[in-house]
């Protein structure tokens, strides 16, 4: 305990209450990369000294992250969120539309349509922190969550567990394995995915640019009867002007007769709107190998999402999902809004 006390001693002779432009400008994105955030935090301040409350705050964060001895005990949190929202498809039906494959016409089943509209539901979940070493825990989460569509009186559930073991090999890199599983349920159709990941990155500053995560990403995902690798390569960034930006490119591996990611491109963009955190997410998508009676088929997804808070408990987000394939019968349009409530 003395040894600890003294290294926070230490660390805190370094540190200084910097202006409070450089303070928002990394505190603000603490949900977008929380290791980039405490990187930021140190970097702006090195070298200078520290008040009470700033250090209080500081030696917090770096705990959570096995810093200082790290966590007393396991951090466990869990949440309930009542959530409104609008759904294309609360059956997981197909569309309403004949589907027509070269010569060939099928008429669908009016039964098996999908249905839309106002959806209520609550997710409960939970979080697990737990620090093994200067720079290195495990984050996990786990939600379920239930939907209930008043117009039909159906319901569907979904729920997800996930989870990474965070380390850091020096200062300013680290490796992450990381896990993921999601599954779906539906009155028509389900759906269920798994995948693994292990990822390389390496921290940063750049002059006029700001604070810097660039990571390469190994991937692979299981689906039923077959899996498939991905590669992925990420930039991060803390801008000078209290922006957070994010871009992503994905290259998926050819499977065989499955239809598999050939490429992604991701970007997020954070900043401050009228006093409030909004975050803009635009995403491209193409995936091909797949067959239907012969024919080949391969779909491009374009999807623009916004999120922002409207109090402290309520954030609404909209979005609007355009799939244009070769095969029309699996063309489509979709908006989506939902508003979430955080008790």
């Amino acid at each position: 305990m003395r040894k600890s006390s003294k290294a926070l001693t230490f660390w805190i002779s370094l540190f200084f209450l910097w202006s409070g432009v450089a303070q928002a400008n990394c505190l603000m994105f603490s949900n977008q990369n929380e290791r980039l955030v405490n990187f930021c935090l140190l970097e702006s301040v090195t070298g200078k000294l520290l008040d009470e409350r700033t250090a209080v705050l500081v030696s917090q964060r770096l705990q959570r992250e096995g810093y200082f001895g790290g966590l007393r005990s396991p951090l466990v949190t869990a949440n309930v969120l009542p959530t409104l929202s609008y759904s294309s498809n609360i059956n997981g039906g197909n569309p309403d539309r004949n589907l027509v494959v070269g010569e060939l016409e099928f008429e669908g089943d009016p039964a098996l349509v999908a249905e839309e509209g106002i959806v209520f539901g609550v997710s409960v979940g939970g979080s697990l922190r737990n620090t093994y070493g200067e720079g290195r825990y495990l984050d996990a989460s786990l939600a379920t969550a239930l939907n209930w569509s008043p117009e039909y009186g159906t319901h569907y559930t979904t729920g997800r567990v996930a989870g990474c073991f965070k380390n850091k090999i020096k200062r300013s890199s680290y490796a992450d394995f990381c896990f993921d599983g999601t599954e779906q349920k539906k009155d028509i159709s389900s759906d269920r995915s798994k995948s693994i990941s292990l990822n390389f990155g390496q921290l940063g500053f750049a002059n006029d640019f700001g604070f810097t995560d660039t990571s390469v990403g190994f991937k692979r995902n299981f689906h039923l009867g077959y899996q498939e690798d991905q590669v992925s390569l990420q930039f991060q960034t803390i801008h000078p002007k209290n922006v957070f930006s994010s871009v992503k490119v994905r290259m998926g591996e050819r499977v065989e007769n499955q239809m598999t990611l050939k490429y992604g491109l991701d970007v997020r963009l954070s900043a401050t709107l009228a006093g409030r955190p909004v975050t803009l997410i635009l995403r491209r998508e193409r995936n091909d190998g797949g067959k239907l009676l012969g024919v080949d088929r391969t779909d491009t997804v374009n999807r623009i999402s916004a999120s922002m808070p409207l109090n402290k408990r309520l954030s609404v987000s909209a979005g609007y999902q355009e799939t244009r394939s070769s095969i029309q019968y699996f063309s489509s349009k979709e908006p989506s809004v939902s508003l979430t409530l955080v008790w």
